[in-house]
Protein backbone atom coordinates (compact mmCIF):
# COMPACT_ATOMS: atom_id res chain seq x y z
CA UNK A 1 0.00 0.00 0.00
CA UNK A 2 1.68 2.86 -1.00
CA UNK A 3 1.23 4.00 2.41
CA UNK A 4 2.00 6.96 1.16
CA UNK A 5 0.71 4.70 3.19
CA UNK A 6 2.63 9.51 4.36
CA UNK A 7 0.73 12.38 4.13
CA UNK A 8 1.48 13.20 8.17
CA UNK A 9 -0.83 16.21 8.33
CA UNK A 10 -3.69 14.76 6.91
CA UNK A 11 -3.44 11.36 9.18
CA UNK A 12 -2.89 13.48 12.24
CA UNK A 13 -5.94 15.34 11.71
CA UNK A 14 -8.24 12.74 10.91
CA UNK A 15 -6.84 10.59 13.68
CA UNK A 16 -6.64 12.92 16.89
CA UNK A 17 -7.68 11.64 19.48
CA UNK A 18 -7.24 8.18 18.61
CA UNK A 19 -3.56 7.75 20.33
CA UNK A 20 -5.10 5.58 23.06
CA UNK A 21 -5.81 2.83 20.49
CA UNK A 22 -2.42 2.13 19.51
CA UNK A 23 0.56 -0.24 20.78
CA UNK A 24 2.39 1.52 22.89
CA UNK A 25 4.88 3.68 21.44
CA UNK A 26 8.34 3.49 21.44
CA UNK A 27 11.21 5.20 23.12
CA UNK A 28 12.98 7.99 21.09
CA UNK A 29 16.52 6.39 19.32
CA UNK A 30 19.49 6.31 21.47
CA UNK A 31 22.20 9.33 20.79
CA UNK A 32 24.52 7.27 18.99
CA UNK A 33 24.25 6.52 15.72
CA UNK A 34 26.02 4.18 13.25
CA UNK A 35 26.90 4.80 9.79
CA UNK A 36 23.92 4.87 7.18
CA UNK A 37 24.89 2.44 5.15
CA UNK A 38 25.88 -0.08 7.97
CA UNK A 39 22.38 0.60 9.80
CA UNK A 40 20.55 -0.08 6.83
CA UNK A 41 22.02 -3.03 5.99
CA UNK A 42 21.69 -4.73 9.27
CA UNK A 43 17.81 -3.41 9.05
CA UNK A 44 17.33 -4.72 5.82
CA UNK A 45 18.81 -8.20 6.58
CA UNK A 46 16.60 -9.02 9.75
CA UNK A 47 13.91 -7.49 8.00
CA UNK A 48 14.20 -10.29 5.75
CA UNK A 49 14.82 -13.04 8.16
CA UNK A 50 11.29 -11.48 10.57
CA UNK A 51 9.13 -11.07 7.05
CA UNK A 52 10.14 -14.71 5.95
CA UNK A 53 9.15 -16.16 9.43
CA UNK A 54 5.97 -14.08 8.96
CA UNK A 55 5.17 -15.44 5.81
CA UNK A 56 5.83 -19.11 6.69
CA UNK A 57 3.31 -18.86 10.24
CA UNK A 58 0.68 -16.86 8.03
CA UNK A 59 0.63 -19.52 4.69
CA UNK A 60 -1.70 -21.68 6.22
CA UNK A 61 -3.75 -18.70 6.98
CA UNK A 62 -3.39 -17.06 3.73
CA UNK A 63 -6.49 -17.25 1.26
CA UNK A 64 -5.04 -16.04 -1.81
CA UNK A 65 -5.28 -18.00 -4.82
CA UNK A 66 -1.33 -17.38 -5.80
CA UNK A 67 1.36 -19.66 -4.53
CA UNK A 68 3.60 -18.52 -1.69
CA UNK A 69 6.44 -19.85 -4.32
CA UNK A 70 6.14 -21.28 -7.80
CA UNK A 71 5.33 -24.75 -8.11
CA UNK A 72 8.59 -27.29 -7.80
CA UNK A 73 10.47 -24.98 -6.14
CA UNK A 74 11.63 -25.25 -2.42
CA UNK A 75 11.26 -22.49 0.00
CA UNK A 76 14.91 -23.49 1.24
CA UNK A 77 17.26 -24.95 -1.56
CA UNK A 78 20.16 -27.36 -0.64
CA UNK A 79 23.43 -25.71 -0.13
CA UNK A 80 25.80 -26.32 -2.64
CA UNK A 81 28.55 -28.92 -2.34
CA UNK A 82 31.11 -26.28 -1.68
CA UNK A 83 29.41 -24.87 1.36
CA UNK A 84 30.16 -25.61 5.06
CA UNK A 85 27.34 -27.63 6.51
CA UNK A 86 26.21 -25.93 10.00
CA UNK A 87 25.60 -28.69 12.90
CA UNK A 88 22.21 -29.42 13.58
CA UNK A 89 20.45 -26.68 15.89
CA UNK A 90 21.76 -27.53 19.44
CA UNK A 91 19.01 -24.90 21.05
CA UNK A 92 15.83 -23.67 20.14
CA UNK A 93 15.96 -19.98 18.35
CA UNK A 94 19.95 -20.29 16.96
CA UNK A 95 20.77 -18.49 13.97
CA UNK A 96 24.33 -19.04 13.65
CA UNK A 97 27.51 -20.64 15.63
CA UNK A 98 30.47 -17.90 16.50
CA UNK A 99 33.90 -19.50 17.71
CA UNK A 100 31.30 -22.76 18.58
CA UNK A 101 28.85 -20.65 20.97
CA UNK A 102 25.65 -20.27 19.51
CA UNK A 103 24.28 -16.75 17.83
CA UNK A 104 20.33 -15.84 19.38
CA UNK A 105 17.67 -13.81 18.16
CA UNK A 106 17.68 -11.86 21.49
CA UNK A 107 21.26 -11.06 21.32
CA UNK A 108 20.64 -9.79 17.52
CA UNK A 109 17.58 -7.74 18.49
CA UNK A 110 19.53 -5.76 21.46
CA UNK A 111 22.87 -5.38 19.34
CA UNK A 112 20.66 -3.45 16.42
CA UNK A 113 17.80 -1.88 19.11
CA UNK A 114 21.02 -0.14 20.64
CA UNK A 115 22.76 0.33 17.19
CA UNK A 116 19.74 1.10 14.90
CA UNK A 117 16.44 1.80 16.96
CA UNK A 118 14.71 3.89 14.46
CA UNK A 119 14.89 1.10 11.61
CA UNK A 120 13.80 -1.89 14.01
CA UNK A 121 10.81 -0.23 14.69
CA UNK A 122 9.79 0.41 11.34
CA UNK A 123 10.74 -3.14 10.31
CA UNK A 124 8.56 -4.28 13.70
CA UNK A 125 5.75 -1.98 12.53
CA UNK A 126 5.84 -3.24 8.73
CA UNK A 127 5.18 -7.06 10.43
CA UNK A 128 2.67 -6.02 12.55
CA UNK A 129 0.63 -4.46 9.46
CA UNK A 130 1.27 -7.09 7.74
CA UNK A 131 0.03 -9.65 10.26
CA UNK A 132 -3.27 -7.19 10.81
CA UNK A 133 -3.22 -7.89 6.36
CA UNK A 134 -3.19 -11.41 6.47
CA UNK A 135 -5.93 -11.88 9.25
CA UNK A 136 -8.56 -9.56 7.62
CA UNK A 137 -8.17 -11.24 4.66
CA UNK A 138 -8.59 -14.36 5.69
CA UNK A 139 -11.67 -13.14 7.93
CA UNK A 140 -12.92 -11.16 4.81
CA UNK A 141 -11.74 -14.37 2.69
CA UNK A 142 -10.07 -12.28 0.20
CA UNK A 143 -8.78 -13.86 -2.61
CA UNK A 144 -6.32 -12.87 -5.33
CA UNK A 145 -6.37 -13.89 -9.03
CA UNK A 146 -2.86 -15.08 -9.92
CA UNK A 147 -2.65 -13.22 -13.15
CA UNK A 148 -2.85 -9.94 -11.00
CA UNK A 149 -0.22 -11.27 -8.64
CA UNK A 150 2.22 -12.15 -11.71
CA UNK A 151 1.50 -8.52 -13.57
CA UNK A 152 2.29 -7.11 -10.31
CA UNK A 153 5.34 -8.88 -9.54
CA UNK A 154 6.65 -8.21 -13.18
CA UNK A 155 5.88 -4.57 -12.17
CA UNK A 156 8.11 -4.98 -8.97
CA UNK A 157 11.39 -6.69 -11.26
CA UNK A 158 10.54 -3.65 -13.65
CA UNK A 159 10.94 -0.99 -11.54
CA UNK A 160 13.98 -2.80 -9.64
CA UNK A 161 15.68 -3.15 -13.13
CA UNK A 162 14.92 0.79 -14.10
CA UNK A 163 16.92 1.57 -10.63
CA UNK A 164 19.50 -0.46 -11.39
CA UNK A 165 19.72 1.17 -14.95
CA UNK A 166 19.92 4.56 -13.36
CA UNK A 167 22.33 3.50 -10.70
CA UNK A 168 24.85 3.08 -13.89
CA UNK A 169 25.45 -0.55 -12.81
CA UNK A 170 26.67 -2.52 -15.46
CA UNK A 171 24.48 -5.95 -14.32
CA UNK A 172 21.29 -7.61 -14.62
CA UNK A 173 18.91 -8.23 -11.68
CA UNK A 174 20.20 -11.52 -10.67
CA UNK A 175 23.50 -10.50 -10.64
CA UNK A 176 22.90 -6.83 -8.66
CA UNK A 177 20.95 -8.90 -6.12
CA UNK A 178 23.96 -11.27 -5.70
CA UNK A 179 27.31 -8.80 -6.01
CA UNK A 180 25.58 -5.54 -4.52
CA UNK A 181 22.64 -6.81 -1.76
CA UNK A 182 24.75 -9.97 -1.00
CA UNK A 183 21.31 -12.31 -1.95
CA UNK A 184 20.88 -15.26 -3.55
CA UNK A 185 18.67 -13.81 -6.19
CA UNK A 186 16.01 -16.94 -6.40
CA UNK A 187 15.65 -16.90 -2.85
CA UNK A 188 15.26 -12.99 -2.66
CA UNK A 189 12.93 -12.64 -5.70
CA UNK A 190 10.95 -15.58 -3.65
CA UNK A 191 10.50 -12.77 -1.05
CA UNK A 192 9.68 -10.01 -3.06
CA UNK A 193 7.29 -12.13 -4.09
CA UNK A 194 5.41 -13.08 -1.09
CA UNK A 195 5.72 -9.45 -0.19
CA UNK A 196 3.50 -8.13 -3.21
CA UNK A 197 0.88 -10.82 -2.23
CA UNK A 198 0.85 -9.24 0.97
CA UNK A 199 0.98 -5.85 -0.32
CA UNK A 200 -2.14 -6.41 -2.24
CA UNK A 201 -3.84 -8.24 0.27
CA UNK A 202 -3.69 -5.29 2.50
CA UNK A 203 -4.73 -2.73 -0.08
CA UNK A 204 -8.07 -5.13 -0.53
CA UNK A 205 -8.40 -5.30 2.97
CA UNK A 206 -8.26 -1.56 3.54
CA UNK A 207 -10.43 -0.64 0.42
CA UNK A 208 -12.91 -3.07 1.63
CA UNK A 209 -13.17 -1.58 5.03
CA UNK A 210 -13.70 1.58 3.54
CA UNK A 211 -16.01 0.57 1.20
CA UNK A 212 -18.14 -0.92 4.26
CA UNK A 213 -18.20 2.39 5.91
CA UNK A 214 -19.93 5.50 4.96
CA UNK A 215 -17.07 7.47 3.46
CA UNK A 216 -16.83 10.94 1.66
CA UNK A 217 -13.89 11.96 -1.09
CA UNK A 218 -13.05 15.69 -0.49
CA UNK A 219 -10.34 18.33 -1.46
CA UNK A 220 -8.05 19.58 1.36
CA UNK A 221 -5.78 22.79 2.01
CA UNK A 222 -3.65 22.79 4.95
CA UNK A 223 -0.99 25.87 5.41
CA UNK A 224 0.57 26.83 8.93
CA UNK A 225 1.08 30.45 9.08
CA UNK A 226 -1.61 33.26 9.28
CA UNK A 227 -0.24 35.00 6.03
CA UNK A 228 -0.99 31.99 4.43
CA UNK A 229 -4.05 31.74 5.89
CA UNK A 230 -4.66 34.73 4.39
CA UNK A 231 -4.47 33.80 1.10
CA UNK A 232 -6.00 30.75 0.96
CA UNK A 233 -9.05 33.03 2.10
CA UNK A 234 -8.29 35.31 -0.22
CA UNK A 235 -7.96 32.85 -3.38
CA UNK A 236 -10.93 30.96 -2.76
CA UNK A 237 -13.11 34.57 -1.53
CA UNK A 238 -12.20 35.48 -5.50
CA UNK A 239 -13.66 31.95 -7.04
CA UNK A 240 -10.72 30.54 -7.80
CA UNK A 241 -11.39 26.47 -8.13
CA UNK A 242 -10.36 25.23 -4.74
CA UNK A 243 -7.88 22.57 -6.51
CA UNK A 244 -5.50 25.21 -7.99
CA UNK A 245 -5.53 26.45 -4.45
CA UNK A 246 -4.76 23.26 -2.98
CA UNK A 247 -1.87 22.89 -5.69
CA UNK A 248 -0.73 26.12 -5.21
CA UNK A 249 -0.72 26.51 -0.65
CA UNK A 250 -1.20 23.40 0.76
CA UNK A 251 1.64 21.66 2.73
CA UNK A 252 -0.45 18.29 2.59
CA UNK A 253 0.89 15.75 0.14
CA UNK A 254 -2.76 15.58 -1.44
CA UNK A 255 -1.65 18.80 -3.18
CA UNK A 256 -0.01 17.17 -6.31
CA UNK A 257 -3.94 15.48 -6.62
CA UNK A 258 -5.62 19.01 -6.17
CA UNK A 259 -5.78 18.21 -2.67
CA UNK A 260 -8.12 15.22 -3.34
CA UNK A 261 -8.62 12.89 -0.15
CA UNK A 262 -10.12 9.36 -2.23
CA UNK A 263 -11.86 7.63 0.97
CA UNK A 264 -12.43 9.82 4.48
CA UNK A 265 -14.60 7.57 7.08
CA UNK A 266 -16.45 8.84 9.66
CA UNK A 267 -14.53 8.46 12.99
CA UNK A 268 -16.44 11.09 15.97
CA UNK A 269 -13.45 11.09 17.55
CA UNK A 270 -11.70 13.32 14.51
CA UNK A 271 -12.32 16.46 14.50
CA UNK A 272 -11.97 16.72 10.49
CA UNK A 273 -14.25 13.84 9.47
CA UNK A 274 -16.56 15.34 11.87
CA UNK A 275 -16.52 18.37 10.05
CA UNK A 276 -16.63 16.68 6.68
CA UNK A 277 -20.08 14.71 7.20
CA UNK A 278 -21.52 17.69 8.63
CA UNK A 279 -20.80 19.71 5.26
CA UNK A 280 -23.21 19.16 1.84
CA UNK A 281 -21.69 17.63 -0.93
CA UNK A 282 -20.10 20.68 -3.45
CA UNK A 283 -19.42 23.09 -0.37
CA UNK A 284 -16.05 24.50 1.30
CA UNK A 285 -15.60 24.41 4.79
CA UNK A 286 -12.92 25.93 7.26
CA UNK A 287 -10.64 26.97 7.85
CA UNK A 288 -10.41 24.52 11.03
CA UNK A 289 -7.52 25.10 13.27
CA UNK A 290 -6.03 21.42 14.10
CA UNK A 291 -2.69 21.06 16.07
CA UNK A 292 -1.28 24.91 14.89
CA UNK A 293 -2.64 24.02 11.31
CA UNK A 294 -5.15 25.40 9.55
CA UNK A 295 -7.76 22.83 7.36
CA UNK A 296 -10.11 23.50 4.49
CA UNK A 297 -12.47 21.13 2.87
CA UNK A 298 -14.47 21.00 -0.19
CA UNK A 299 -16.79 17.69 -0.63
CA UNK A 300 -16.50 15.99 -3.57
CA UNK A 301 -18.44 12.72 -2.79
CA UNK A 302 -20.81 10.91 -0.16
CA UNK A 303 -20.97 7.06 -0.06
CA UNK A 304 -23.54 4.68 1.49
CA UNK A 305 -21.88 1.55 2.95
CA UNK A 306 -21.33 -1.35 1.04
CA UNK A 307 -22.51 -4.81 2.49
CA UNK A 308 -21.67 -8.52 1.29
CA UNK A 309 -18.37 -10.92 1.34
CA UNK A 310 -15.92 -10.90 -0.86
CA UNK A 311 -17.81 -12.26 -3.49
CA UNK A 312 -20.22 -9.69 -3.54
CA UNK A 313 -17.82 -7.05 -3.31
CA UNK A 314 -14.80 -7.92 -4.79
CA UNK A 315 -15.93 -6.61 -8.01
CA UNK A 316 -16.18 -2.91 -6.02
CA UNK A 317 -13.10 -3.37 -4.14
CA UNK A 318 -10.49 -3.63 -7.73
CA UNK A 319 -12.68 -1.06 -9.19
CA UNK A 320 -11.83 1.42 -6.68
CA UNK A 321 -8.14 0.53 -6.16
CA UNK A 322 -7.67 0.66 -9.97
CA UNK A 323 -9.18 4.41 -9.84
CA UNK A 324 -7.64 5.31 -6.45
CA UNK A 325 -4.90 3.86 -4.69
CA UNK A 326 -5.19 3.22 -1.01
CA UNK A 327 -3.40 6.57 0.71
CA UNK A 328 -1.58 7.36 4.15
CA UNK A 329 -5.04 8.83 5.78
CA UNK A 330 -7.30 5.68 5.08
CA UNK A 331 -4.44 2.50 5.57
CA UNK A 332 -3.80 4.29 8.69
CA UNK A 333 -7.80 4.66 10.31
CA UNK A 334 -7.84 0.81 8.88
CA UNK A 335 -4.68 0.10 10.99
CA UNK A 336 -6.20 1.43 13.95
CA UNK A 337 -9.23 -0.67 13.46
CA UNK A 338 -7.11 -3.06 13.08
CA UNK A 339 -5.64 -3.12 16.25
CA UNK A 340 -9.14 -2.72 18.31
CA UNK A 341 -10.08 -5.99 16.07
CA UNK A 342 -7.27 -8.32 16.32
CA UNK A 343 -5.29 -8.36 19.89
CA UNK A 344 -1.16 -7.24 19.87
CA UNK A 345 0.83 -8.09 22.94
CA UNK A 346 4.26 -6.92 22.29
CA UNK A 347 5.27 -7.06 26.16
CA UNK A 348 8.14 -9.67 25.61
CA UNK A 349 9.72 -7.67 23.00
CA UNK A 350 9.46 -4.80 24.81
CA UNK A 351 10.82 -6.22 28.11
CA UNK A 352 13.96 -7.57 26.01
CA UNK A 353 15.28 -4.43 24.79
CA UNK A 354 14.07 -2.20 27.69
CA UNK A 355 11.79 -0.02 26.00
CA UNK A 356 10.23 3.04 28.22
CA UNK A 357 6.51 2.36 28.07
Amino acid sequence: MKATLPGALLAGALLAGCAATKVDPPPAAPAYKPAAHAAASAAERVEEMVATKVEREGAGANPTEAPASPPGTQDSPAPSPEAPQAPALPERGALGWIAGKPLAAEELLLEWGDLASREMWMVLDKVVAARLALCEAERLGIRLAPEAVEKRFAAERAKLEKEIAKSGKQADVEQFISRELGFEPARYLERVRRATVRQMLAERAVRAASLASESVALRLIVVVSDEQKGKVEAALASGRPFADVARELSVDDSKKNGGLVPFVVHDPRSPLAQLAFRTPVGEVAGPLPISDHQFWIRIEERRAPEAGDWAAIEGLVEASLAATPVENAEFVHWRLTMEGRYPIDLGPLWSLIGAAK
